[in-house]
């Protein structure tokens, strides 16, 4: 049995969008750039705990790394946070 998670239609779009600006930030490595491109298309608000769990590590990924810029950074570690705890309720 796969575990699922609701994140709610506004915080799937707030994120799919945070993904897409940090995957076309032009200083962000193309590696993280093309995970975020591909996240920010697929994420859904009843979506697999597994698949949020690897949006979330992405954007603690992008929360660190120094080439995304810094208010993206912040944004992500927030993010990444909340979804965390989606699937921790």
């Amino acid at each position: 049995m796969l575990m699922r998670t609701t994140i709610g239609p506004d915080d799937a779009a707030t994120v799919g969008e945070l993904l897409r600006e940090i995957g076309l930030g032009r200083s962000t490595p193309e590696e993280l750039r093309d995970a975020a491109i591909y996240w920010s298309a697929a994420i859904d608000p009843d979506m697999e705990c597994a698949d949020l769990q690897t949006i979330a590590w992405l954007l603690r990924d992008a929360s660190s790394h120094r080439r995304v810029p810094t208010p993206n950074r912040d944004r992500a570690r927030y993010w990444a946070a909340y979804l965390e705890g989606r699937m921790a309720s």
